[in-house]
């Protein structure tokens, strides 16, 4: 008996290579990256993955010729939710982008996992399985990053799915593939999800400034409007306001279309009347703020000190530069 053992494992240690069970692998999976998005887009960004499998019968499965893969990705590690995903800013982890995981496309399924209640795994079934032929497909992972994400800081955000949470279970059968998914673990698929927030600013004007008629005799006539400015999140910023004329004091000239030969001079002013602050292109006359992902609005105020020229309509141009 003791020599009958011996050559029994002598005869199973000739043959190293054997394949006994089916085996599956995944192939180029990559990070899901949305690249650079601004925050204050009303346009959501979108982007996928596409990754490869692989699952070859072993030799030794019996009557296996069909199998059910549930390709499965759980929660999100940073907010722990499937159908809530979000990336956390690698700097300040309390702040957050939210994005979604489908199957295949945008308008497609959450793609969820077996073990995460209420959610559908991705799932294939494969049929016919030959010994030591592989079965081969692909999958794509669709995401979506919805905007505008006004609270989001301008940085780098990621979200991980490692092999404990992006995980391909297989469910054997004899002739036809299982309905449902099973508990071996056939492979992994591990990724992480990626953006990049991009400082931004956005300036509206609400309007020109109108003097409307003005008696020839008037002095220090005063008239303003708004614009407004959205920054993302913690972005600093300023405002200058710049003539024709590019005085960086704020100190323009109106003429008429076409030129009579005068020109009125205006003054601009971020505070009421003719000794209003000066708001201009300069670093000392620019008005500041932060961006907190809202619009803030800003009165802008014009004077003219005389209006003694000739009768006409006279009108100037002023660029709001906003600089980040």
């Amino acid at each position: 008996m003791r020599c009958r053992n011996l050559l029994l494992l002598a005869g199973l240690g000739l043959c190293p290579t054997m394949s006994y069970a089916l085996a599956c692998s995944v192939t180029n999976v990559q990070s899901i990256n949305f690249g650079t998005v601004n925050p204050l887009s009303t346009s959501s960004s979108s982007t996928s993955m596409t990754f490869g499998y692989s699952c070859t019968r072993g030799v030794l499965d019996g009557l296996l010729t069909a199998v059910t893969l549930c390709f499965n990705i759980g929660a999100s590690s940073n907010s722990g939710q499937v159908t809530t995903r979000t990336m956390a800013n690698t700097l300040t982890s309390s702040n957050t982008l939210s994005y979604q995981l489908y199957q295949g496309t945008s308008s497609g399924t959450v793609w969820g996992s077996q073990f995460v209640a209420g959610t559908t795994p991705a799932m294939v079934n494969l049929s016919s399985l030959v010994v030591g032929v592989p079965s081969t497909g692909s999958l794509t992972v669709a995401a979506v990053l919805p905007l505008p994400q006004i609270s989001a800081i301008p940085g780098s955000f990621q979200d991980i799915y490692s092999s404990a949470t992006a995980i391909v279970t297989s469910n054997t059968g004899l002739l036809v593939p299982p309905g449902s998914c099973g508990t071996t673990v056939a492979t992994t698929f591990a990724f992480n999800v990626l953006a990049t927030v991009a400082k931004q600013c956005t300036v509206t004007p609400n309007g020109n400034i109108s003097m409307g008629s003005v008696n020839s005799t008037a002095t220090n006539t005063t008239s303003s409007n708004t614009l407004s400015v959205a920054c993302s999140n913690g972005t600093a910023y300023t405002v200058g306001l710049v003539p024709s004329n590019s005085s960086t004091t704020g100190s323009g000239v109106m003429v008429t279309s076409p030129s009579n030969g005068d020109q009125v001079p205006y003054q601009l002013s971020s505070t009421a009347g003719p000794n209003g602050t000066v708001w201009g292109s300069a670093s000392t006359n620019q008005v500041a703020g932060t961006g907190n992902g809202s619009a803030t609005s800003y009165t802008v105020y014009a004077t003219v000190p005389s209006a003694n020229y000739t009768p006409g309509n006279y009108a100037d141009t002023v660029t709001v530069n906003v600089t980040y």
